[in-house]
């Protein structure tokens, strides 16, 4: 991004008041998963004193997303059940879909098609991740946290820079180019940057954090190429099932490098759209549940 661009886009977010930071309860939850003495109890204290919070994540416990064979009734048996890492997944990826509401309506950005389409990332990452672990040390959970997380630039560009996002996104549809690149062009910045200044103080690990600000240009992430091709890949594939905001929009370039780092044949793309469209139920479910639906 240029001098200029970054300029003004950090003058335009310092002018943001109420700029989401990210809320306490992930916060705790993070500290006492990444505490080696952290006990199943400990865990379910912290995320049982959100009551609403609570509630999602036993309907999300009981539904055909985990397809668990006995009903879970309390949080400390979904942690015993689902494990600290699933339970720090559900946290964090629940808390961001109530940060960014679904109250405003737009005819150029669809908000549930948006988190549909981010779920859809997360599924393949995880899906992925899960077939090629050895090969990376993928850990799934947190594969499937970046393809969720990987365009919230998009949402908070949609509720705080309304105006310049849909000069993008008019842009985009006009001259038939993909979003990225139409704010580039439109904006001298894009949701990417947005996305990295939002997070700077959020203290994410380095493989939720990169894929948000590089998914698009994923030559540049030492240390975790991996993980950022994986998101650059699913986001490309969810287009090539339109599953997107609007089918109307072009999809963006596909690295060819990073999909070569992956080590995916042809036969392994197509066996990722076949499961993919066998998991569009799940997608819904997981929305519905973090919408409160």
């Amino acid at each position: 991004m240029a001098i200029k661009a970054a300029d003004t886009l950090q003058k335009k977010i310092e002018r943001i008041s109420n700029l989401p930071t990210l809320p306490e309860i992930v916060v705790r939850v993070m500290r006492i998963i990444n505490n080696k003495e952290s006990s199943s109890r400990d865990l379910a204290g912290a995320v049982e004193q959100d009551v609403a919070l609570s509630a999602k994540i036993l309907r999300l416990a009981n539904s055909a997303f985990y397809g668990i064979p006995r009903s879970v009734t309390s949080i400390n048996s979904a942690i015993v059940v689902l494990g600290f890492k699933v339970i720090s997944t559900i946290v964090l990826s629940l808390t961001v879909f109530d940060m960014f509401p679904r109250d405003r309506k737009s005819a150029l950005f669809n908000r549930t098609a948006f988190w549909r389409h981010c779920t859809s990332c997360a599924l393949i990452n995880r899906y992925l991740a899960q077939r090629m672990s050895v090969l990376f040390s993928f850990d799934a959970e947190e594969a499937f946290c970046a393809g969720l997380l990987h365009d919230i630039g998009k949402v908070v560009m949609e509720q705080y820079l309304h105006d310049d996002f849909h000069r993008a996104l008019h842009h985009a549809k006009t001259v038939k180019i993909p979003l990225y690149q139409a704010e580039k062009e439109a904006l001298g910045y894009a949701h990417t940057d947005v996305a990295q200044w939002l997070t700077k103080h959020w203290e994410l690990p380095a493989p939720l954090h990169l894929p948000m600000v590089y998914h698009h240009d994923p030559r540049h992430t030492e240390g975790c190429e991996a993980i950022v091709a994986l998101c650059h890949f699913a986001d490309h594939l969810c287009y090539d099932l339109k599953l997107t905001i609007d089918e109307t929009y072009a999809a963006p370039s596909l690295d060819d490098a990073a999909v070569s780092r992956l080590g995916l044949s042809q036969d392994d793309v197509e066996h990722v759209k076949l499961q993919l469209v066998n998991e569009l139920d799940k997608v819904a479910i997981f929305c519905d549940i973090a919408e409160g639906l």
